[in-house]
């Protein structure tokens, strides 16, 4: 299977894969949402065998398995449902989507990486080679990983990522993704503030480089992902959303 392509429908996050032909394959709990399909399990039940299956996509986080339907599929789900939504959801999908992908063999979403110039293309695919290499690094797990190489592609090409990040695997839990700075922001302190805090928590110190390093303790609370910038190389340390909480007891 080819990677997986996110795109939206009125504000719908909806992923499709190609398969092997070159044919499109749905997300099928994404088509439900869309189509405003409350169970989709059961929906999804009541197709033919040869209208479902399970695709596997290669992300960041390793390969992802996914519930999809074909073309036919979508039509069936389609007809069930009675609402606006799927009237303008069929249209799209035949007037725009599908045109697109026998054309081209993709489809550009507004936003996606294949609707950018070629130098941002570019730009983009090599910060993806590096998140992906990233995820490989022995203890970085990659979910920080992935949300390192998110924040980079913003950060570089100031490109709205939120549609991609949608698409990436369901976190059981939330995942070390913010510096002191965006944890302040959640507390309402500074940055220096923040990383005061933790000290006293004992979740982090200053080594003889005079940056910050985990503690014991402080690992469990974050990551710290490599990075290079401007040739200057080092760890960048990311925390858990739920620290927040600790921090706001020792204020």
């Amino acid at each position: 299977m080819n990677q997986i392509v996110a795109f939206d429908f009125e504000s719908h996050n909806v992923r499709i894969v190609l398969d092997a032909a070159g044919q499109p394959q749905f997300v099928s709990t994404d088509v439900c949402e869309a189509l405003a399909i409350r169970n989709s399990r059961d929906a999804i039940a009541r197709l033919d065998e040869d209208e479902k299956g399970v695709a596997i996509t290669d992300t960041l986080g390793g390969k992802q398995e996914l519930s999809v339907i074909n073309e036919s599929g979508l039509y069936s789900l389609i007809l069930t449902s009675r609402k606006a939504e799927a009237k303008r959801f069929k249209r799209w999908v035949t007037h725009d989507v599908l045109p697109s992908i026998r054309k081209t063999g993709s489809y550009a979403a507004p936003g996606s990486i294949a609707a950018l110039p070629a130098p941002a293309q570019d730009r983009v695919c090599a910060i993806l080679l590096i998140g992906e290499a990233i995820a490989k690094v022995p203890g970085v797990k990659p979910g920080i990983a992935m949300a390192a190489t998110l924040t980079c592609i913003s950060d570089n090409t100031g490109l709205k990522v939120e549609q991609f990040r949608r698409a990436l695997p369901v976190a059981n839990e939330p995942i070390c993704s913010l510096n002191p700075t965006q944890i302040g922001e959640l507390v309402g302190v500074s940055a220096r503030s923040v990383n005061s805090r933790l000290q006293n928590l004992g979740f982090q110190f200053k080594n003889d480089r005079d940056e910050w390093e985990l503690t014991e303790s402080g690992k469990k609370w974050a990551e710290a992902l490599p990075y290079s910038r401007n040739g200057h190389s080092g760890y960048q340390i990311l925390w858990n959303p739920v620290v927040a909480d600790e921090i706001r007891e020792v204020a």
